[in-house]
């Protein structure tokens, strides 16, 4: 029997917009409308200020386009929100009129949608503020990424921002371990939920003709977005000391792959349907995630591993994760061509139908709602525990959120 919803509204604050590819928010927001959640999904004005790059530019385009419908409704219980900002963002003053600008927005959509119980569920360190200026019960910062690597940004501002919103938060999750040592003292409450598996899509027999029939086997497959975490020097001198494998890059690219690609069995697909990966990955000998050592990837939890194994794909990564939280579903060597390569010859020997069951059998533990569970049985406890009327909470500082 399905629990009643402990809010009526979630105000999710996610990195990406909703228009863009599905991540972690994306999946448990999903999950949260099918449990019975009014969800607001608000687009992000961005943590660094904008370059005026080709996909700022793209942006801000589509920006102005829904400037004519701000407010929609995208699914049964989700609707959308695409708040106004100014281009200032990377400046203390601008964050904070931003800040202010995006509650009253907020607090407007609350309104029409009758909101009463709001849990406010931000990815921004710098938006967990907002439980001073919206309306809501609890406040939970769920961090992702290592924001603080990330290029264009202050790194010491942010660092004081990712501090605020720990001690702030009612609830921090973290989706690797290691996320968990970075949070100060003063956090209240933190919590391991590492990402998940969607198992509507990455499931056994959800094949169809293969995209890449034309590809020679051993047939190697990186896919997500290569960027400089990915080590393309390893790959490349892999591929050279390994003429006769295939390797099959599919991804949004923001590096120059071309060193790479030009070598005559490496095959790059750009970015694939979520739909056609499946396909994909069931086509391909060995799964390949090979990033750099390095604090951003060390606190990654790459997805990309459970959609491998949950197609039953061996995977090998570089040692920027540890194999135990895959509890040995993975291989993991050094990012040196050799060694490197030696694992994938180990693994592609070794595989079997009892492997291939066994990696299917540990992802299909490992999806969206088993994560929703772990975060929603955190909140029930933190409710429990609440006193009727806490003094901390956004509820009682009703009198700053004025508009």
């Amino acid at each position: 029997m399905q629990r009643r919803p402990l809010f009526d509204t979630i105000v999710c604050l996610p990195i990406t917009e909703w228009a863009g590819l599905p991540h972690n928010s994306r999946h448990l927001m999903n999950e949260a409308e099918r449990r019975g959640y009014r969800v607001l999904w608000v687009d992000p004005i961005g943590l660094r200020s904008a370059r005026l790059q080709r996909k700022d530019v793209a942006k801000l385009t589509r920006r102005l386009l829904q400037f004519r419908r701000p407010f929609a409704r995208v699914s049964d219980r989700i609707w959308r929100l695409a708040p106004f900002g100014i281009p200032l963002q990377g400046t203390r003053p601008g964050a904070a009129l931003n800040r202010r600008m995006l509650a009253f927005q907020i607090r407007r959509a609350l309104r029409r949608l009758g909101a009463e119980r709001v849990l406010l569920w931000s990815y921004s360190p710098h938006l967990v503020k907002l439980r001073h200026l919206v309306n809501c019960d609890l406040t939970v910062y769920y961090r992702t990424d290592d924001y603080p690597s990330a290029p264009g940004v202050n790194i010491g501002r942010l660092r004081k921002l990712e501090s605020e919103a720990a001690t702030l938060a009612d609830l921090c999750v973290t989706v690797n371990e290691l996320s968990l040592t970075d949070l100060p003292n003063s956090t209240r409450r933190r919590l391991f939920v590492p990402n998940g598996v969607d198992l509507d899509v990455f499931k056994a027999g959800s094949r169809h003709d293969d995209p890449v029939a034309q590809v020679g086997h051993p047939r190697l497959l990186v896919i997500g977005t290569f960027d400089r975490w990915v080590d393309l020097d390893l790959l490349r001198n892999l591929m050279l000391q390994r003429p006769e494998w295939s390797l099959v890059l599919a991804g949004e690219s923001k590096v120059d792959l071309e060193p790479l690609t030009a070598l005559p069995k490496v095959t790059f697909l750009g970015q694939v349907q979520l739909d056609r990966l499946p396909s994909l990955i069931a086509g391909c000998d060995v799964g390949l995630v090979p990033h750099r050592v390095e604090p951003f990837t060390t606190r990654m939890s790459p997805g990309k591993v459970y959609q491998y194994l949950a197609m039953g794909l061996p995977v090998l990564c570089t040692p920027f994760v540890d194999p135990s939280i895959f509890a040995g579903q993975i291989t993991v060597a050094p990012g040196d061509p050799v060694d490197f390569g030696e694992a994938i010859e180990e693994l592609l020997a070794s595989n079997s139908s009892e492997l291939t069951a066994a990696r299917r059998a540990f992802a299909a533990e490992q999806s969206w709602p088993v994560r929703f569970d772990a975060v929603e049985e955190a909140l029930a406890r933190i409710l429990a525990e609440k006193p009727s009327k806490d003094p901390g909470s956004a509820r009682d500082d009703r009198a700053q959120a004025t508009e």
